[in-house]
């Protein structure tokens, strides 16, 4: 009976250890550290390196999605080769901010290429800001057109809107080559800081990255697509003072592969 007994005891032992295993692996498979993507649109170049200025004692990293690359002054292509230099990265808008799944619709895959991707490519390429990474203007966007840009681009970012819990956002870097940001300018309806910062305290706590997305950084909002300084200045003390991470837009990709 004693052996039996002896036998039993073991069995329950080799079974809870097993068990709390798996728990470990699964609290584990993510092999890389929590943190953030933040982004910008557009061509706010000297707004984008005011910001630089305020937010560098944070050690951050941005990436700056231009568009309209061929109407960029040459003081503003330096400056965006000076952020470059600092460490942040600079992605593709698309040259003429074209809705993409609109435009294709009424004018065919060739000719959006031609218009809207390949110039700009062209452009940035022989300003020593070649890029991998692409966010559609407007978030619009299809698995077609995902499927047509990724032989140009190693990532893509759409957009993503509301304030679902965090657990159900979908404002997490997923291991796809896809990916989706949220909003942060004060004109979206969703607009809250303490919301962002439950984002990150989730994305603390569940090892994941969120990515957000914003346009023109200001002191004090005055119109659509404006992100007040303040935000983001709350954003990156949460990230730094969590131990969490800035990541750049093409860092997601190198993840991935890494997996």
């Amino acid at each position: 009976m004693k052996l039996k007994k002896y036998a039993f005891i073991i069995i329950i032992f080799l079974l809870v250890s097993c068990s709390d295993d798996s728990n470990e692996n699964i609290n584990n498979q993510n092999n890389y550290a929590p943190g953030v993507v933040i982004s910008f649109d557009d061509d706010y170049v000297d707004n984008w390196v005011e910001v630089h200025n305020i937010l560098e004692v944070y050690d951050w990293k941005a990436t700056f999605f231009v568009t309209k690359f061929n109407q960029l002054s040459n003081d503003k292509i330096n400056k965006l080769k000076d952020l470059k230099n600092y460490g942040h990265e600079i992605g593709g808008h698309g040259l003429n901010h074209l809705n993409a799944t609109t435009f294709i619709a009424n004018n065919g895959v060739t000719e959006y290429l031609n218009q809207e991707i390949y110039p700009m490519v062209n452009l940035m390429d022989n300003n020593s800001l070649s890029t991998t990474s692409f966010a559609y203007p407007y978030g619009a966007r299809s698995t077609s057109t995902d499927n047509i840009l990724f032989n140009n681009f190693q990532i893509l970012r759409g957009t993503t809107y509301g304030n679902s819990a965090p657990s159900s956002q979908n404002c997490y870097y997923s291991g796809n080559r896809i990916v989706f940001g949220l909003g942060i300018d004060k004109s979206y309806y969703h607009f809250s800081v303490s919301y962002f910062l439950s984002l990150l305290q989730y994305a603390k706590n569940n090892n994941k990255i969120v990515i957000f997305y914003a346009h023109k950084p200001v002191e004090t909002v005055q119109a659509d697509y404006e992100t007040e300084f303040q935000t983001l200045i709350e954003i990156c003390n949460y990230v730094k003072n969590n131990n969490m991470k800035f990541y750049k837009m093409s860092e997601l990709y190198n993840i991935q592969n890494s997996i």
